[in-house]
């Protein structure tokens, strides 16, 4: 069966994928020197490059009409390949191609010494003004091509074990992968269901889940779930192979050193202290952490997860409780009308994880409702419910959306930065471009291309390409990413937001100093319509049912007496 997904087919699609998204990245990187008139940028080398077609040939293969979630880029190369293979064998990219596609079949199904390269480690910031970064790991182009394969095959000979609680990293269901969305929805027909019931919630963060997983326990883990399936021989090669070229002690604090150099304060953070307690020895000294970036890990997640989604199973039927479960990688919420039940089953959860060797965050008791509520990852069962008395909060947090309990939704606050800084971020990269271009080249584009220009790049990042008003967010923006808002009551708070911070910086770009040129003289695509007006905005993307209403009398705070109240019962119950 491991054949199978290293097929002809399969890997050809692979490299288109590859190909494309290089494709991208490049023309993402030459948009300020577009504009400019100028290039600083070469043609790429990659060797994936020499197994495609030139763009010449198969951009003659692109689609006639483009439908919503289709990339035309993609459907060319791929329908590019397929008719030019067999139709021209004798072309050098074809040759180049077949032998590339042998030596990676050999090289996975009959190497005697399989193994792959340790990934290059860079970081990334983690949050602006701080001096945190996570490590991103990039694997060698054949490797990376090899792992998404290997990926798909354990995804779906795996998946079927898995509890239909996970929601990361599955395989598809009736036709469809599951996604966060999924989670959402659940967790809100839930709370639609219960009417006024209060609901009790407890959630839980694992500390740095890729960075601190154990090499031994993923590997019985894969060992335990391989007995119930028909396993390739090959498949426990590839996957030893995949734990031998990463560990965070010998790839990513090897080059603290280097990112000190740029950022004297700069560290990764890892749970170090909490992993000595649970093995008992000095961390570094272990084959802990998987590459956060691979392909493979992600289902090494749901493989040491299952381990807890199955406790939680096992406790919810010895309590015969009515409890909901839901989680998505290494995050996860629990749900019952019952306190004691859930407490029950959350300390069985963090107790799994112990045995896991998985550090989590300590879980905080929320006695009043505040700020500070938000600021915990792990929060001890507390009430969900409108009530104004200890323990209840009004409000629970998954998978990048807010769900109040009447219904009312909203995506969370740190997705709503993280969008307009992206907003900022793309007019900071066009603007001081440009200046910086004026003072060496004449730039060519007129200030009102350059105007439009950065109006359609951030029409396209947000609510993507809209053909006419239909309602519904349109694929690949930041509007599909939250498309379970639709058709719910929503607070449109941030949406609002959005539209304003896309017309502040329009007038930012406007009213820089740049000296423009007198335009380019490139043929004009009549068929694109301005994207301008309510149709384009982040509001109109969404249909509100009934949101507005509910905003006009929320939740409020706790008040002084309720404050006092709360302190009261802390009191209380440490003297008790």
């Amino acid at each position: 069966m491991l054949e199978q997904y290293f097929s002809d087919e399969r890997i050809i699609n692979q490299i288109c994928k590859e190909r494309v998204k290089r494709a991208g990245s490049r023309h993402d990187r030459q948009y300020v020197y577009r504009l400019a008139g100028c290039s600083n940028e070469s043609a790429p080398r990659h060797h994936f490059y020499n197994l495609m077609p030139p763009r010449r040939q198969w951009s003659a293969f692109r689609p006639r009409y483009r439908t919503d979630g289709l990339n035309p880029d993609l459907f060319a190369l791929k329908k590019a390949v397929r008719t030019l293979r067999y139709q021209r064998p004798e072309l050098p990219w074809v040759v180049e191609l077949n032998r590339y596609i042998e030596s990676i079949r050999e090289r996975v199904l009959n190497s005697q010494s399989f193994a792959f390269v340790s990934p290059t480690v860079n970081w990334v910031l983690k949050k602006k003004g701080q001096h945190e970064y996570r490590a991103l790991c990039q694997f060698s182009p054949d490797d990376n091509l090899i792992l998404c394969l290997y990926a798909m095959y354990l995804r779906d000979v795996f998946d079927s074990q898995f509890s239909n609680s996970s929601f990361a990293f599955r395989a598809a269901r009736n036709g469809q992968m599951p996604t966060h969305h999924d989670a959402f929805n659940e967790i809100y027909n839930l709370r639609d269901s219960c009417g006024k019931r209060d609901l009790y919630v407890a959630e839980c963060d694992i500390k740095g889940f890729f960075d601190a997983v154990d090499h031994n326990v993923a590997l019985c883990a894969f060992r335990k779930a391989a007995q119930k399936v028909q396993l390739h021989p090959r498949a426990e090669v590839l996957f030893q192979a995949y734990l031998d070229c990463y560990s965070f002690p010998g790839n990513v604090l090897a080059v603290e050193r280097r990112l000190k150099r740029s950022d004297s304060k700069g560290h990764f953070k890892w749970p170090r202290h909490e992993l000595r307690k649970l093995h008992g020895a000095d961390p570094c000294s272990l084959r802990i952490g998987v590459a956060q970036g691979g392909a493979v890990s992600g289902i090494i997640a749901n493989l040491i997860m299952d381990a807890a989604d199955k406790c939680v199973e096992t406790e919810r039927a010895k309590l015969g409780a009515e409890i909901h479960y839901y989680r998505y990688c290494d995050d996860m919420v629990l749900v019952s009308p019952n306190r004691k039940d859930c407490q029950a089953v959350f300390v069985a959860y963090l107790n799994k994880l112990g045995n896991l060797k998985l550090a989590y965050h300590q879980p905080v008791n929320t006695y009043v409702y505040g700020a500070k509520h938000w600021g915990h990852k792990s929060k001890a069962p507390y009430c969900w419910s409108g009530r104004r008395w200890f323990g209840c909060v009004p409000w629970i947090q998954f998978v990048g959306y807010q769900i109040r309990y009447d219904a009312l939704v909203r995506p969370r606050k740190e997705s709503v930065m993280k969008q307009c800084l992206k907003l900022v971020d793309t007019t900071n990269m066009l603007k001081f471009g440009l200046i910086a271009a004026s003072h060496r080249y004449q730039i060519r584009a007129s200030k009102h291309q350059a105007l439009a220009s950065l109006r359609a790049k951030l029409t396209a990042q947000g609510v993507g390409r809209v053909k006419g008003y239909i309602a519904g967010p349109k694929p690949m923006c930041w509007a599909s990413g939250y498309k379970s808002l639709h058709n719910k009551p929503i607070i449109d708070r941030a949406l609002r937001t959005f539209d304003k911070t896309r017309r502040k910086q329009i007038r930012r770009l406007g009213a820089a100093q740049i000296e423009y040129g007198e335009g380019t003289n490139g043929s004009n695509n009549n068929n694109r319509r301005n994207p301008a007006g309510y149709e384009f905005s982040y509001h109109a993307q969404f249909k509100n049912l009934g949101g507005q209403t509910l905003v006009r009398n929320p939740w409020k705070p706790a008040n002084l007496l309720e404050r006092f109240q709360g302190w009261l019962y802390r009191l209380l119950k440490d003297w008790c």
